[in-house]
């Protein structure tokens, strides 16, 4: 489809829209429409199937599961737990249910091992959204994760904890992170707000979920893991199975 044509379509339905929901903000209106046609003016569908599957077939990396005990840097402390010799990232800790927890095994207690993340201050993830010639696009990742199902999945523009976000650990600051700095602000965010993880394998894990407009002009295509998609094709492609990772999936609908 021509960008023209494009252009005309969003444009149209987006005044029909307006119309015919007037509650809603210029931003809600927008997102129903993306979800009619593909606003996509850099990728069409084919490119972005390609660019996922050169990603999984070029990945070099391999998971191998090995014994607990083997871990480089992990450890078991005096209560048993599993922490890293840092003392930061994560700790699996047991955890004792109650009885009368009203769940699917009835109202007798449980015991579990459950993720404890460092300091309790969640993760940040931010998921930049920008326009070309007036049409909404998305900056994602493709990203690996070790317990990826099927290796390579699609991820917001930054998925970091906050000990990463401010280089706590002495790595690189992460790619884009700069553009979420002022996130205490809230201007020029479509959505800013804090987002509950699966309260089932976390112990009290939450992320900050960041919906931010950049101009156009102003980003720059760090390396070929990052590529702009509509929210149309994330559409197409979680119909696909296991191609868009949680936090996107989340993110793109906010």
């Amino acid at each position: 489809m021509k960008n023209i044509n494009k252009k005309e379509i969003f444009i149209s339905n987006l005044k029909l829209i307006k119309e015919n929901f007037s509650q809603l903000s210029t931003y809600e209106a927008e997102k129903l429409t993306e979800r009619i046609y593909c606003t996509n003016l850099v990728y069409e569908n084919r490119q972005i199937d390609k660019w996922i599957q050169d990603k999984k077939i070029n990945f070099k990396s391999n998971v191998r599961k090995i014994p607990i005990k083997k871990l480089n840097g992990w450890t078991q402390n005096k209560n048993g737990d599993i922490v890293h010799e840092s003392g930061k990232f994560f700790s699996i800790v047991g955890v004792r249910i109650g009885d009368n927890a009203n769940r699917e095994i009835g109202n007798k207690g449980w015991d579990q091992p459950i993720v404890k993340e460092f300091n309790f201050n969640g993760g940040l993830l931010g998921l930049i959204r920008t326009k070309i010639e007036g049409l909404p696009h998305y900056l994602v990742q493709a990203r690996f994760e070790p317990g990826n199902y099927g290796t390579i999945q699609l991820g917001p523009t930054l998925q970091a904890t906050f000990s990463n976000f401010n280089q706590e650990h002495g790595g690189r600051k992460p790619y884009y992170s700069e553009f979420f700095e002022d996130y205490k602000s809230k201007k020029n965010y479509e959505f800013n707000n804090w987002l509950a993880e699966d309260g089932g394998k976390f112990l009290k894990k939450r992320n900050l979920g960041l919906v931010k407009n950049i101009e156009y002009k102003n980003i720059n295509i760090i390396n070929d893991d990052y590529k702009w998609i509509s929210l149309y094709q994330v559409n197409k492609l979680i119909d696909r199975n296991s191609i868009i990772n949680p936090h996107l999936a989340r993110l793109i609908y906010l």
